[in-house]
């Protein structure tokens, strides 16, 4: 019995286990349509996850502009991985007007102490240009906004009404910064306290002065330190010809691009000591008005102090047709852009023909580019129509001859 019961075990355990269903069987006769049916209510297949690469190539080519906030909003909301991909790219740039800066505020700020609640968005933040922002914002709040975000700003706009002297210590602390501008605030900034911030900035590369500066009651002729990789430098408004002699002259090597404009302070003797100081390391120069102390032709002679201009912007106030007979041979500038203001006299008059054989003699042989106000009227008599049309002719033969890649003609301008 016992080798015939191990051998029913044996037999009932090779067996597969049946189990009892209340379900009937599927009959012989079911059509195709039914058994359609049963392969549409099987499960769905996985989702398809795309990598973040991909994702993250996909939104680079939303571009950084206004009208793209909502589309980077919406691609936050599909699933995790897009929220992941497109996140940083809304918040790296932000478009601040009064109807959004208080939900900004609210993310970046979460509380009013940094150690108590934290936002993980704002190391997201590198440019923030609060420029559009009148009476948005306190003070005191854009204080805590620079402190929030003073580790990862590369490019900070200051506002007009809301940055004062109690946002200078959280603004020192942006060491990241590369581009930074004050140059519409309203209230007085002492130049002084400016530098004594701007110099921690080591990265800083572009600096636009602002148009209230004061000057400090005590001046000194101590120089002021600039931020060492400073390149691109703007100032207007408050300027004045002790600025010019005792700290402008003291610019880092670095310094290429200079613009001076709006400057009522700035006489012509200590405007052209600091060209000879710096004019050797500038490539791209603007002069315009208003610029009330300076008499027609005061900068003839830019570009004998000048000699590596490859742009110059100036007002044709204070130019004259012997600027370009002054030009020393093979001087590489090439963009010319000559504009004029309002209450120009009628003395004031530059030709296109002093330009033409500037080109032709030699001493422009890389000019490709003229751009002038429509106020010197170089259309206004069918012969200084034939020295525009000349002057055209001869920039176009030069850059076939020798291509710069650069758009090449004459053009008038509406200033």
């Amino acid at each position: 019995m016992a080798l015939d019961a191990q051998s029913n075990w044996d037999v009932e355990m090779s067996m597969p286990l049946r189990i009892p269903s209340s379900q009937t069987p599927r009959p012989k006769h079911m059509d195709k349509s039914e058994n359609t049916v049963v392969l549409l209510s099987k499960p769905d297949a996985p989702e398809v996850l795309l990598p973040a690469e991909i994702l993250a190539q996909i939104i680079s080519y939303i571009p950084i502009r206004p009208t793209s906030q909502s589309m980077l909003w919406s691609c936050t909301l599909v699933s995790r991985a897009w929220y992941s991909a497109a996140i940083a790219r809304l918040y790296q740039r932000p478009y601040l007007s009064g109807n959004n800066f208080e939900q900004f505020v609210r993310t970046v700020c979460p509380s009013k102490n940094a150690h108590i609640r934290q936002s993980a968005l704002a190391v997201l933040v590198h440019r923030l240009d609060m420029g559009e922002l009148v009476h948005n914002a306190s003070r005191s709040l854009t204080a805590r906004i620079l402190g929030r975000l003073k580790g990862n700003l590369v490019e900070f706009v200051a506002p007009q009404s809301s940055f004062a002297i109690n946002s200078f210590a959280a603004l020192s602390k942006c060491s990241r910064l590369r581009h930074l501008d004050l140059s519409l605030i309203a209230s007085s900034i002492s130049n002084k306290l400016l530098f004594q911030t701007i110099a921690h900035l080591q990265h800083l590369d572009t600096l636009y002065f602002p148009r209230s500066a004061s000057h400090d009651p005590d001046r000194s002729i101590v120089p002021y330190t600039w931020p060492p990789q400073l390149r691109v430098l703007h100032l207007a408004g408050g300027i004045d010809d002790f600025f010019l002699r005792t700290h402008l002259i003291h610019a880092p090597q670095s310094l290429q691009r200079l613009s001076i404009q709006h400057c009522p302070q700035v006489h012509a003797p200590d405007l052209l000591y600091m060209l000879e100081v710096l004019g050797a390391q500038l490539q791209h120069l603007t002069i315009r008005h208003p610029m009330s102390k300076l008499p027609p032709g005061s900068l003839d002679y830019i570009f004998t102090m000048c000699p590596s201009l490859v742009a110059v912007r100036v007002s044709a106030d204070y130019i004259s047709d012997t600027m370009f007979e002054a030009i020393p041979e093979n001087h590489p500038l090439r963009i010319l852009d000559l504009d004029c203001s309002p209450l120009a006299g009628q003395d004031v008059e530059v030709s296109a023909n002093a330009i033409y054989e500037a080109v032709e003699e030699g001493r422009l042989p890389d000019l490709r580019s003229v751009r002038v106000s429509n106020r010197l009227a170089w259309t206004a008599t069918e012969r200084t129509r034939s020295w525009v049309r000349d002057l055209e002719e001869i920039l176009e033969e030069a850059e076939d001859e020798r291509p710069l890649g650069i758009v090449t003609g004459v053009f008038p301008t509406n200033d």
